[in-house]
């Protein structure tokens, strides 16, 4: 969600490249942004830190953030850095018991703000005495649930860091070190990182990083690691939009799941295997993909996953225990849904495993056993690129528990290849018309049944965060016992698949007057319009829900929206 970006060493212009750096931070989706320059009154504002064009103070550390609101309006006084005494901070994630730690404050402080965020600013001022590292160690004890906080102290050189549950990444110059809340910030700058672990806390000051346990405050070693993204990932290379970008991109990234080794696929699954149960756990798209792994699974390997959405997990925790394996999926590897799912899983002695698109994030790291789906940078809040390759794996696994990862591979190259001739101009060219020509519809509805019916819920969600119409996803049978009634003149219905009770429901919508726009490798009668789709067999709802995003996409621009930043909606959920 916020971003976070900091410098300090060399560089009497940190302020310029924190503003840079915040601008690479955009797709977490924020309303507002600040920036302090150490030792010059702090500058905040409210909107597109994109529109910004201006010439900070001189000073080589600054500080800087994009506000995603929880705790207070969207307003100038809201945003970050906060200020309070000697301490100017930036904070992601929430203080569960800020109001406990307001009332314990001494009288002198005085807040400007209705943020939690400036209230922990107070708590460390309080507590500090002479070392900044113990008001730190003590004020981390203080405060209930995940954070990182980046702090600046007057009177004290270079920046303060500590995280638990909100991630912190160290960026490694050669006379600057860099702090972001994500490696696209700094990466113009250095590719070689350190990552902070939970329970952690840095001083940065130039070149020198030292980092210490919160707990002992004893030091801990970070090795240098090289990523290896390119800048070319994080740019729109020529593109209107990341989100289109990252759509025609689903050439290569489906393809590229391919690159798994059947050793390592074949590891993972074993370890899902387990006699007490197997969780499969997401949020939003995340989740969906998992839906659609539930179907494969079933009917590929014979085998029943429990899926579940991480936020809904807490009523099953009676059932994790030791025998238990619990399958995290999610892009950015930082949702703090499942995050709670997994440490509660760790506590128990389930087996942890997960599917993120990033190695290095903590649901990655707090796992038995992890595999990275590789699709580089996705930085549209909508994700696409980054769901299908997560379903490819899935695909690969159902398999690889069933009749052999051999013929899952075959269905996945067969499938690639169908979408590499699928994804070009003209079909672009034809969902742009179709969109153009329902962008005014204020309400959708889209069925599909079997492992089409989470391409549904999909779809629904694609349209609603990124076009801002109203549509719901449902399993095809189920409109007649209810939304049916929804269902007049006029009214768009978007069928996925072409199976003959799909169908039939395809008739029953028409004939109560709505429109339907068909999404299948045939042209049924039936259908009003028609977007074609390659046949892939168990694959199919791959291939499927890649024109349901073009859709959406097609739809915001119709409708003059922004795809790439929907409002209210942050990249990565990383606060409950």
């Amino acid at each position: 969600m916020c971003g976070v970006f900091a410098i300090t060493g060399e560089s009497n212009n940190s302020g310029d490249i924190v503003l840079e750096g915040l601008k690479k931070l955009e797709y977490r989706g924020y309303d507002s942004w600040g920036i302090a320059v150490k030792g010059e009154k702090t500058i905040k504002g409210v909107g597109k830190i994109s529109d910004v064009s201006m010439k900070f103070p001189s000073g080589n550390t600054s500080i800087g953030h994009t506000r995603w609101a929880t705790h207070g309006a969207v307003t100038k006084k809201n945003a970050h850095p906060h200020t309070q005494g000697r301490v100017t901070l930036v904070h992601n994630g929430i203080a569960e018991n800020y109001l406990e730690i307001k009332k314990g404050l001494p009288k002198k402080y005085r807040m400007v703000s209705e943020t939690d965020s400036e209230i922990l600013a107070a708590l460390i001022d309080s507590l500090l005495k002479k070392d900044p590292k113990s008001a730190l160690r003590k004020a981390s004890k203080m405060i209930e649930g995940r954070f990182a906080l980046v702090v600046m102290i007057e009177g004290f050189s270079g920046i303060w860091i500590v995280r638990r549950g909100s991630p912190l990444i160290i960026g490694r110059g050669k006379k600057e070190t860099y702090v972001a809340s994500d490696i696209p910030a700094f990466l113009k700058h250095t590719n070689v990182v350190n990552y902070l672990d939970d329970g952690e806390l840095a001083h940065i000051n130039g070149g020198s990083v030292e980092v210490f346990n919160i707990e002992t405050g004893k030091p801990v070693k970070k090795r240098n690691i090289v990523v290896d993204w390119d800048q070319e990932q994080a740019t729109k290379d020529g593109w209107p939009h990341f989100m289109i970008k990252e759509i025609i991109e689903q050439k290569e990234t489906i393809l590229n799941t391919l690159n798994h080794k059947s050793s390592v696929v074949e590891k993972f699954v074993n370890s899902m295997k387990k006699k007490k149960g197997s969780y499969m756990i997401g949020s939003g798209t995340a989740h969906k993909a998992a839906m659609f792994g539930e179907y494969l699974f079933a009917e590929v390997a014979n085998r029943k996953i429990n899926v579940v959405r991480s936020e809904e997990m807490k009523v099953f925790e009676r059932f994790i225990k030791k025998g238990t394996s619990i399958v995290a999926i999610s892009q950015s590897g930082e949702t703090a849904d499942a995050l709670e799912v997994l440490e509660y899983g760790v506590k128990n002695g389930a087996k942890i495993l997960s599917i993120t698109n990033t190695p290095s994030s903590s649901i990655a790291r707090m796992s038995d056993q992890h595999i990275c789906i590789n699709t580089g940078i996705e930085k549209a809040v909508a994700s696409t690129k980054a769901m299908t390759a997560q379903m490819a794996l899935l695909l690969l696994c159902a398999y690889s528990d069933g009749p052999g990862i051999s013929y899952g591979r075959r269905i996945l190259q067969e499938t690639g290849a169908n979408i590499n001739d699928m994804l070009n101009p003209r079909y672009s060219k034809h969902i742009e018309k179709i969109a153009k020509k329902i962008s005014k519809e204020e309400n959708m509805f889209i069925i599909g049944r079997n492992s089409l019916y989470p391409m549904a819920l999909e779809a629904a969600i694609k349209i609603q965060e990124v076009s801002y119409i109203h549509a719901q996803g449902f399993a095809a049978g189920e409109l007649k016992h209810g939304p049916i009634a929804l269902i007049q003149k006029g009214t768009i219905c978007v069928v996925l698949g072409d199976d003959t009770q799909t169908l039939t429901n395809a008739i029953e919508l028409k004939a109560r007057g709505a429109k339907i726009l068909g999404i299948s490798p045939t042209n049924p009668d039936v259908f009003d319009y028609w977007i074609r789709v390659p046949d892939c067999g168990t694959a199919q709802a791959i291939a499927t829900v890649i024109p349901t995003q073009l859709l959406a996409y097609y739809l915001a621009i119709s409708r003059g929206v922004n795809p790439d930043m929907p409002r209210n909606l942050a990249k990565s959920v990383t606060v409950k």
